[in-house]
């Protein structure tokens, strides 16, 4: 951890601070930006507005990602934090429903969109500078260690709410107090454009530049050879967003019991936002105590883990009991702990240095969009028609999803790697 590597993690904590402040207040967002008498419909359309900001994430994956492969990853990082900063701190500023209407839904949606051009290409850039600045040996743990600061931000962001709600009464909070909540997202842009300004290229892309390695055109470098390990990846990246969203953002709708009709669990509010943190622990400890755990069995025994638990999670959610709830979430949290040990490097080393900030963009925004974006509206579906236990079956499928891409990937890789041995395929710098 070093100048670098927080220059690089600021934008994450800014990105995910957003969106854990946005999931922590649906019901007061519903209420500004929606018309409906029904508090359980107007959480449903926050949602969709929620999704909204992934429509957009593939293509700030593709524009920040040819960015970072032709410019720089500077520059790259630059771009994704002022796009993000921007919106957060609108979303605050807008009028509501009663005041303009509809014009205030198009500009929460239009805010979320932008919001999604920013994110599509802050996580992946964060990721490859901080790993192609790590030694060989640290890859891996650099770019697990990364993932910490998307859980810390989520954690910020719930727990800001949280604070509000403690400190401000119910009128104060639907008044001011969520709009507070996004404005402080601009101090914190602010202080990683500081950060970012005061770091160099990574040495890796340095050299592919100066040998003329660098692709003029790197969609098109992906299209023509990389196309099937980019949607392999999708794939194999399918269970990240949906698992994280679903476990740890969502769920605290099914805490509090408004969609299902059902009273809240006490103290479930308070133990969800902890928990978050839940994940990013297992990952530090990991790091101290055994920084070479492969991360290929890290990521399939987390898969593998959160396909057997779904079931077992959700049943102990629906008995409405703190200590359930705790039990369901640490088994969440195990899981996705490890996956997200190794899931980093397992994007960085599938792809060549030059193309790398684009391709691992697409892929891992083309699997946000798909299946992250919808999963807290199609959870909510599956608990209000299907019952407590329902969700569980988005878990399973989109761990199967992931487990099966990853081994198909694997395949492929190590059938290209046997074709550059026997000097089929020319080797690739980076790979």
């Amino acid at each position: 951890v070093n100048t670098k590597f927080l220059a690089a993690a600021v934008g994450n904590w800014l990105e995910w601070y957003d969106f854990g402040v946005y999931a922590a207040v649906p019901e007061i967002l519903g209420d500004h930006f929606f018309p409906s008498s029904d508090a359980s419909v107007q959480i449903m359309q926050s949602f969709l507005a929620f999704a909204a900001g992934y429509v957009t994430r593939p293509l700030g994956g593709v524009i920040i990602g040819i960015i970072g492969d032709r410019i720089g990853r500077k520059c790259a990082l630059w771009t994704s934090m002022l796009l993000m900063m921007c919106p957060t701190f609108l979303i605050g500023c807008l009028p509501t429903y009663a005041q303009v209407g509809y014009l205030s839904t198009v500009g929460l949606v239009l805010l979320r969109l932008l919001q999604g051009v920013a994110i599509g290409g802050e996580y992946v850039s964060a990721l490859v500078f901080s790993m192609e600045h790590a030694p060989s040996e640290q890859k891996t743990a650099s770019g697990a260690l990364m993932s910490v600061s998307v859980a810390l931000g989520s954690f910020t962001g719930f727990g800001v709410v949280s604070l509000l709600r403690h400190l401000l009464s119910e009128e104060a909070m639907r008044a001011i107090g969520w709009r507070i909540s996004f404005w402080l997202g601009l101090l914190v842009g602010l202080v990683g454009l500081f950060l970012r300004s005061r770091v160099t290229e990574p040495q890796e892309y340095v050299q592919a530049r100066e040998v003329g390695a660098l692709e003029r055109h790197p969609l098109l470098e992906i299209l023509q050879k990389h196309l099937v390990e980019v949607l392999l990846m999708v794939g194999v990246q399918a269970i990240t967003p949906a698992a994280w969203y679903q476990n740890f953002i969502w769920m605290l709708q099914l805490f509090e019991g408004i969609l299902s009709h059902q009273a809240p669990i006490a103290g479930a509010s308070e133990l969800n936002s902890v928990m978050q943190l839940a994940p990013s622990t297992l990952v530090v400890a990991i790091a101290l105590c055994r920084s070479d755990f492969g991360f290929r069995r890290s990521v399939r025994l987390g898969m593998l883990g959160l396909a057997l638990c779904s079931g077992p999670g959700y049943w102990l959610v629906s008995r409405r009991k703190l200590w359930a709830a705790f039990l369901a979430q640490l088994l969440f949290a195990l899981c996705a702990g490890l996956v997200a040990w190794g899931n980093p490097f397992l994007m960085h080393s599938s792809f060549p240095v030059h193309v790398r900030v684009l391709a691992m963009g697409l892929s891992y925004n083309l699997a946000a969009a798909i299946f992250g974006g919808p999963t807290p509206y199609v959870c909510s579906q599956l608990l209000v028609h299907g019952g407590d236990l329902a969700p569980a079956v988005w878990l399973l499928v989109m761990s199967c999803l992931s487990l099966t891409s990853m081994w198909a990937l694997q395949r492929r890789q190590e059938r290209k790697e046997q074709s550059y041995s026997q000097g089929v395929l020319p080797l690739q710098i980076g790979v």
